[in-house]
Formats: C-alpha cells, structure tokens, sequence
C-alpha cells in the first residue's frame, strides 16, 4: 500500500472513528449516572402495564361453588348471598336444547366475553326478581341462540339456588333500540342478547334478543 492511500485510511479513521469512540463512552457515562434515576422508574412502569388489565387466563376471580342441598329451598337470606364483583365467575349457565353450558361472569367488558358470557352490571342477579340481562358474542357461546324456540328451558346454577327460566320470545332490534329491554320492570326476565346476523364477524348494527320468565327458583329475601 502506498504511503499516499495509508494517509488517506488514517484520515477516514480519524475523522469516523473518533467520533464514534467518543459516542460510545458518552453514552456509557450516561447511563451510569442515570441508572438510578431510571431502574425504579422503568419498574413501576413495567408493573402498571402489567396489572393495567386482569388476566382472565384462569377462573381467579371464580365465587362459584354451589351447595348441594338435601331439602328443597324455598328462599334464601340476602346476607347469605355473596354479592359478585366485577370479572367474577359466579354462576353456570345452560340451556340444554342448544348444547350451552358454560360459566357466567359478572360484567360485560370484552375481557370478559373473550372468555363466554357476561351480565350486564345494571342487572340484577338470579332471586332478586328483577331483570337479568346477558350478553355473548355471535362467532362465540351464543352463536347457539339460534337453536332457542319459545317454551325452552334457560338454567342458571348460583351458589345459593338452582334457577329456571322459560323462553317467551325472540326478536331483531337494531343496536341502538332501547325499547328492546326494560330493566326497571318489577320481573325476574331473562334477557338474553348477542349480535345479529349469527354469520357476521365483529360488531353489526342489529342485536337479537331472546327473552325468558322465571318458572322456579328460591327468591332472595331481606329480614
């Protein structure tokens, strides 16, 4: 190599490689002054978006674990009753006709309804006789709703009681129709909802209802 391109490399090096080295331990310095500052910072971040959404992988927030009971229960005392949280699994739900059986959560979120179905929290629970409103998407559980006819039988097993619910009527309302449920009637109704049609993917603009009175089950009471 010549003297005149071994003074050419020496120049390129100078003028890149300098730079670069001083980059380098700039950079190292930095970090180790504000390394201290930052680890707990960088801590409680990563345990805020960590614990930013419950992890419903597992049924950890499940109260479900109903009695046997050896004599028929007529009524159930409202201080016997444990009270869902929201995302709790506390009930099961069946409806034999359409092959459903699956657990019932407390609140309707989207976590929720990844994994079945999910009561509306402004409802009431089984025994209060009052309205109970469920929802559950198309693609997933209720997708067999459209199995349910008049006359069948909608069960829900809580730890406090067995209830049973008769289907009365379906319908289509659009998705912004609030007529399609009253949730103020002094009426143990079921009302069942998922979105319509049962072939589309994601939300549509027509929920179909289905809608079931209770026919047994103990009524919880206040002293």
């Amino acid at each position: 190599m010549s003297f005149l391109k071994r003074k050419t490399l020496k120049k390129v090096m100078a003028y890149l490689g300098m730079p670069l080295l001083f980059s380098v331990v700039g950079y190292g310095l930095f970090y180790l002054a504000l390394s201290p500052l930052l680890s707990p910072a960088l801590s409680a971040l990563s345990m805020v978006i960590s614990n930013s959404r419950p992890d419903f992988s597992e049924d950890i927030h499940s109260i479900f674990s109903p009695q046997e009971h050896t004599e028929p229960v007529t009524s159930v005392k409202e201080e016997e009753v444990q009270m869902p949280k929201y995302g709790a699994h506390y009930a099961r739900f069946q409806i034999e006709i359409a092959g459903i059986d699956t657990n019932l959560y407390f609140g309707d979120g989207q976590e929720i309804l990844k994994k079945g179905i999910g009561q509306y929290m402004g409802s009431f629970i089984p025994g209060s006789g009052k309205p109970i409103m469920i929802s559950g998407h198309n693609n997933g559980v209720f997708h067999q709703l459209q199995r349910v006819s008049a006359g069948d039988i909608i069960t829900i097993t809580t730890n406090y009681g067995v209830y049973e619910y008769q289907v009365t009527d379906m319908g289509v309302f659009k998705a912004t129709d609030k007529s399609a449920y009253d949730l103020n009637q002094e009426k143990e109704q079921l009302i069942l909802y998922t979105c319509y049609p049962f072939n589309m993917l994601g939300l549509t603009d027509k929920r179909y209802f289905v809608y079931a009175d209770k026919v047994s089950g103990p009524p919880i009471v206040s002293e």
